[in-house]
């Protein structure tokens, strides 16, 4: 269902992979890898700290030919964690990701707890789904169009 101008809670993803910030760079990217996400949040004492994403894993493991079962998380995590509330507008999370240039938001509730995370992705969705899928260029963002499943590089 196409969110309006309501909240982001009705777009974000709830299923979060979360690590330790002691876990090590090679474990978060079997997690990341079993669960086909593009990114992990790091938690410390159940709190959202950072986030690795697979640009972190390559830019500061792999291209310094680091062991990735030698480098924690903390080490290689993205901060500050940019987050926002549930109901926070898609127009303010748009507005969010291209002030800090970022393509995910930690959604977050007032005392701080891990509800989801928002993607670029998920906002084009909605935009597709909004025009019922009939414009190429939000389906192209959205990598999405009605009954489609799937790609070639599956």
């Amino acid at each position: 269902m196409a969110v309006e101008e309501g909240g982001v809670a009705g777009l974000m993803q709830r299923a979060v992979l979360a690590v330790d910030l002691n876990t090590n760079a090679s474990d978060c990217a079997a997690a990341m890898s079993k669960r086909g996400v593009s990114c992990c949040v790091v938690t410390e004492a159940g709190s959202a700290v950072g986030i690795v994403t697979e640009r972190d894993l390559v830019s500061k493991v792999l291209a310094d030919s680091l062991d990735p079962k030698k480098v924690l998380v903390r080490d290689i995590m993205s901060t500050p964690l940019i987050t926002l509330g549930p109901d926070a507008s898609v127009t303010e999370a748009a507005g969010m990701m291209t002030e800090y240039k970022v393509r995910r938001l930690v959604v977050v509730d007032s005392s701080g707890s891990l509800l989801g995370i928002l993607t670029a992705g998920d906002l084009a969705r909605n935009l597709a789904q909004k025009h019922d899928y009939k414009e190429p260029t939000y389906n192209a963002l959205a990598r999405a169009r009605e009954g489609f499943e799937g790609g070639p590089y599956q």
